[in-house]
């Protein structure tokens, strides 16, 4: 007889939806309590007896519960890839690509607080239409699949190397083409191509994929172009950050800032009375920054108790903010303190985006954050333990990761006798999204304490 399952929905605690506790014990109880003679069981035996004698007559074939998922899948595909030279190992990795996208929603953590599609249905088609853009999938694909294997020496592998000189081939011959403007793949195969430059740390070719994405958007229509696509926009955002993070460089993307007032509200009152209130004595802009965020983290948190998510425009057009405002900040603050928030807000931000298999080196990050810390007077850190453990938490989680020294001695202190719970409370106090931080939070905090962290 076959195994049915029965799913039911449970709270962000893991709690059951209300009415569920009546179906779980109902379908615990299936079987139990029965007698062999009664209508239903009678009814049961002869419903089953069909069932089977059914089923004999079903053509069944060899072997089939062992047969690799994957290998199913290519018997069943008929549609034809924009290249000839894919070959199995190619064919599995763009279909576990695509399939691991959709389903682990680990991998782009805002997935669970906005309306973004997993798969963009253009880029989907281009697979099967665009021998460059299906290169540089697979270059990336194969670039990932080289992070995550143990003998990786921090060189591509031959297969990634392979799809790299053939989008690179490809993409020069595009470029040729009299309507390239109107071929939005482009913009796609470079991002790829921008993104592997920078986790390999080959700056001189990461900035000259930058400057190209940035001249291909300017003629497009610049900021009217890209908001109108909040996915390619929050895309190109993120690597911009990333760029300028890891490089030290001016990023390409940052627009003018036209007001420094708050743009975000408290999505409930009361707010809780235990977020941190930052100091009136601050620089305004970086005050209305940093309640922004706290109201932004707020809002994230209330909403996946509710199931509610996003429209990602607005999302987008709300961290466009956030991001344009932190950067032009650069050199304004004179609060040695105020430039520490700045750098670990801009850090804060790296969490929205992520590189599977791969931690992005931010060197240039990394020494202004430690650079910063040090310039900063120990009583004002030590007067507000819940800003100053998120300052050391947002370190390690992004840009420093916890083996860094600094970051070890300084959390010894600061977390002294703290367990998760205790520092999980301090952390949402100042700015924290639940559903994007508290996993790689708990390991963050584990490295750190040599604990294992307990609710």
């Amino acid at each position: 007889m076959a195994t049915h399952f029965e799913f039911i929905l449970s709270d962000p605690v893991s709690n059951p939806k209300p009415g569920k506790s009546l179906q779980i014990r109902r379908r615990c109880m299936q079987g139990k309590n029965k007698r062999e003679d009664s209508r239903r069981s009678k009814r049961d035996k002869k419903r089953l007896a069909k069932e089977d004698n059914v089923t004999a007559y079903l053509p069944q074939r060899a072997n089939a519960s062992i047969l690799p998922p994957w290998s199913f899948v290519r018997d069943q595909t008929v549609a034809s890839f924009a290249a000839s030279a894919i070959d199995h190992e190619d064919k599995d990795l763009l279909l576990k690509a695509f399939t691991y996208n959709v389903m682990n929603q680990d991998l782009s953590p805002l997935d669970r607080a906005l309306d973004f599609d997993c798969i963009e249905s253009s880029s989907f088609e281009w697979l099967f239409s665009d021998a460059t853009f299906l290169h540089s999938i697979l270059c990336a694909g194969h670039a990932v699949k080289d992070f995550k294997s143990p003998t990786w020496n921090g060189q591509p592998g031959a297969k990634t190397v392979f799809h790299l000189r053939k989008t690179l081939s490809l993409l020069q011959n595009k470029m040729k083409d009299e309507v390239v403007l109107q071929d939005e793949s482009i913009l796609y195969i470079v991002i790829n191509l921008a993104l592997l430059s920078a986790v390999y740390g080959d700056w001189q070719a990461a900035s000259a994929h930058f400057s190209g994405l940035h001249k291909i958007v300017h003629l497009k229509g610049h900021t009217r172009f890209l908001r109108a696509r909040p996915s390619l926009h929050f895309k190109l955002d993120r690597l911009d950050l990333l760029w300028s993070l890891s490089s030290g460089k001016s990023p390409f993307f940052v627009t003018p800032t036209e007001s420094w007032a708050s743009i975000m509200s408290a999505p409930y009152n009361p707010s809780p009375g235990s977020l941190v209130v930052p100091p009136k004595d601050w620089d305004f802009r970086l005050l209305n920054l940093f309640r922004d965020f706290q109201f932004l983290s707020l809002r994230v948190n209330h909403n996946s108790l509710r199931y509610a998510r996003t429209r990602p425009a607005l999302f987008q057009e709300v961290l466009a903010s956030f991001q344009s405002r932190l950067l032009n900040l650069r050199d304004m603050l004179t609060n040695p303190l105020e430039e520490l928030i700045r750098l670990s807000l801009l850090a804060f931000m790296t969490t929205t985006f992520r590189v599977p298999g791969r931690q992005i080196p931010y060197d240039w990050a990394q020494k202004r954050l430690h650079n910063a810390y040090l310039q900063v007077c120990k009583e004002d850190l030590e007067s507000e333990n819940s800003l100053h453990l998120w300052i050391l938490m947002t370190a390690a989680l992004t840009v420093t990761g916890s083996d860094a020294e600094w970051v070890r001695m300084e959390w010894k202190k600061a977390a002294d006798g703290l367990n998760w719970a205790d520092v999980r409370s301090k952390l949402i106090s100042v700015i924290w999204m639940n559903i994007m931080h508290d996993n790689a939070g708990k390991k963050i905090f584990q490295n750190l304490s040599g604990t294992t962290p307990q609710l």
